[in-house]
């Protein structure tokens, strides 16, 4: 079985004192103090002590590549180095807030060195709409430079904000899958790619995925997603029914593994690969999903 990860998130040293820097008045040290002895483990200044872990931590799962990602503005450079140096084992996206022109202006400077393959957008975070003239200076960027564009949609926590005595929780009204498919539909060059199976939006985002061919699933995370459904749906209901509107050729495995002590989360592969099984998908098609689908879409 062949591997290829669309979901995983390299969360360096950089990603924590970022949300540290968002608390008023902060003073780093002692913050980071705060999430290590709340479990949180914070990498050192090293990059390649980094990335080498991370892919230690994919050779023990048999994952063969993954997607990384930058997951604040700050990292970019940082993750882009980790997968120019991994020798393919890492492909980068990088994150960038459109309300913030220099994070696209970085990007654009930066590309020519990283290759990176993606560009990440989160609207709730960064209090945008995804339909807005704001976003569509990060998707005319993505065009130039032939990136797949991620758009978070639906619930958005990030757990390290709550240590911090921060919202864990952004807001939902700019996760609504639905507000992608006039996007969508108006770039039809465009590759745009939603994770979560629509984070407790599920009925949008098969309404996404019906109305719009660019637009892939990635089926990061877990079945938590199915029980905002009434009735609650299980994992291989969820799988069942995305196959039936996006189609095998536009489904991309994710873990939406996210830093240590935990690791890589083989727990999340192995409940996908048995609702797979249990949503009647077939073995070579399960392969597609897992990591073929993926790499044809990168070119990789």
């Amino acid at each position: 079985m062949h591997v290829f990860d669309a979901h995983t998130h390299f969360f360096s040293r950089a990603f924590y004192e970022y949300q540290v820097r968002q608390v008023p008045g902060a003073d780093v040290t002692s913050l980071l103090d705060k999430l290590s002895r709340n479990g949180v483990e914070v990498p050192g200044e090293s990059i390649a002590a980094h990335r080498d872990r991370i892919i230690a931590d994919l050779d023990e799962n048999g994952v063969d590549r993954a997607v990384t990602f930058a997951s604040c503005p700050d990292e970019m450079e940082i993750v882009g180095e980790a997968a120019r140096s991994s020798n393919g084992r890492l492909v980068p996206y990088a994150m960038v807030d459109p309300t913030e022109q220099r994070t696209l202006d970085k990007l654009k400077s930066v590309q020519g060195k990283y290759n990176f393959e993606g560009m990440l957008l989160f609207p709730a975070m960064h209090d945008y709409g995804i339909a807005s003239d704001i976003a569509a200076r990060a998707l005319d960027l993505a065009r130039s430079l032939d990136l797949v564009v991620f758009v978070h949609c639906g619930l958005l926590r990030i757990r390290a904000r709550s240590i911090l005595g921060l919202d864990p929780d952004f807001p939902l009204e700019r996760g609504h899958p639905q507000d992608l498919i006039a996007v969508a539909r108006a770039r039809p060059d465009q590759v745009f790619v939603v994770p979560h199976f629509g984070a407790g939006f599920f009925d949008e985002f098969l309404r996404l995925g019906q109305a719009c061919p660019n637009v892939y699933a990635d089926t990061a995370g877990s079945n938590a997603w199915g029980m905002f459904q009434a009735p609650p749906l299980y994992l291989e209901d969820l799988f069942a029914q995305t196959v039936e509107v996006y189609g095998i050729e536009r489904i991309l495995y994710g873990s939406d593994t996210a830093g240590f002590p935990r690791g890589y989360r083989k727990d999340v592969r192995n409940a996908q690969i048995r609702a797979m099984h249990d949503a009647g998908i077939r073995a070579e098609d399960q392969q597609l999903i897992l990591g073929g689908n993926l790499a044809v879409l990168l070119e990789l």
